[in-house]
């Protein structure tokens, strides 16, 4: 009997968890399947390639969506079974709690363990793979960084394109600026009808035709020097990093941010910005075991309702979450306070919340 009703509420969880997990990570990953999207419909990324980036993506996106879908999933199962009177059926059978909550506990305690490597070995790889992938077709496809009618930042430069030919690999109507605060007077352009573009490991090379180069007067700076040419090779020195990302912390797994640590420990170097990535990712592993020891209690006492009560709950848990942990992760980054104290502080609060509540439901 008892095993029955373990499976019968571990599939009630492991129903609205997927669920939950589906919902969030598709409100999270929206904005990059709109740009992959793009990436196949308007610059010919072939499918396969797009595929693979986007499962490269998704372990960063469930580091942050299996917590909140485990939450979602403890209040929408438990509060089902509250609102039809079945934990009301299994108390007056004489189980006690933990005959139909154990069960859950102990399956979300092993997810959480799982988490620790996850985000400290498999998402940092993913993360790293994505950027290595997207290099490639960068080098390939050049041109995937630029639009009609839109500025794009390329070093210190900024270059506006008025047409994109994307079957010839041309540029027209090609304006380059350049904006430094070392330099004086009005930013110097160089202005094209035309351009090819190819990507080396340290700069970018526009190969402009039919156009002219204006930049200030060394001597009289409310003037501009004006150069006509019919051919120029200009390079945009990008120091080794082609897309406007480079390599993060997120890109480094555990055991490479503690060598990294101890690397800068030994040369007497502030290390709170490495700490604070490393023990983010210990906390967002344990946060599905404290935001289910809260949800449980709620779930049961929320028995009118349904999904939209669920939903709602879970919304503003998140949000107190998350707000303790994004002020956490300023205090750590400034070196306020050790990092392995103050990211695990949304833990504690919601461990000591869960088990007030536990202790108010076990008297009721």
């Amino acid at each position: 009997m008892l095993k029955i009703i373990h499976r019968y509420v571990l599939r009630e969880f492991t129903e609205s968890f997927l669920f939950g997990l589906i919902v969030f990570s598709s409100i999270l990953l929206l904005d990059q399947v709109f740009q992959l999207v793009d990436l196949f419909l308007s610059k010919g990324i072939a499918l396969p390639i797009i595929a693979r980036l986007f499962l490269l993506i998704l372990p960063n996106i469930l580091s942050l969506t299996i917590p909140m879908a485990v939450l979602l999933g403890i209040l929408l199962s438990y509060g089902r079974l509250s609102e039809d009177n079945e934990i009301t059926s299994f108390r007056s059978s004489g189980l006690p709690y933990r005959a139909f909550t154990g069960p859950v506990v102990w399956m979300i305690l092993i997810l959480s363990v799982f988490l620790v490597y996850f985000n400290q070995t498999i998402s940092p790889a993913t993360h790293n793979q994505f950027r290595m992938l997207y290099k490639d077709i960068l080098n390939q496809h050049p041109l995937i960084k630029f639009d009609d009618k839109a500025i794009v930042t390329v070093g210190e430069y900024k270059v506006y394109v008025e047409h994109v030919d994307k079957e010839s690999n041309v540029l027209h109507g090609i304006n380059i600026y350049k904006f430094s605060s070392s330099e004086h007077g009005a930013p110097w352009r160089i202005s094209a009808s035309s351009a090819a573009v190819d990507v080396s490991p340290h700069a970018v090379l526009f190969h402009l035709s039919n156009g002219f180069w204006q930049q200030p007067n060394p001597e009289k700076l409310d003037t501009l020097v004006h150069m006509q040419y019919k051919s120029y090779l200009f390079a945009i020195p990008i120091g080794g990093q082609v897309i406007p990302f480079s390599q993060s912390l997120r890109e480094m797994t555990g055991t490479q941010l503690l060598k990294e640590i101890d690397s800068y420990r030994a040369k007497n170097m502030p290390t709170h910005f490495l700490e604070t990535e490393y023990w983010m990712r210990w906390a967002l592993a344990f946060s599905p075991i404290v935001l289910a020891l809260c949800g449980i209690p709620l779930g049961i006492v929320l028995e009118k309702g349904g999904r939209a009560i669920g939903f709602g709950v879970s919304l503003g848990m998140l949000f107190v979450y998350y707000l303790l942990l994004v002020t956490g992760l300023n205090i750590s980054e400034k070196g306020y306070v050790q990092p392995r104290f103050i990211l695990f502080l949304p833990n504690i609060v919601m461990l000591i919340v869960g088990l007030l509540l536990w202790r108010r439901m076990v008297k009721k």
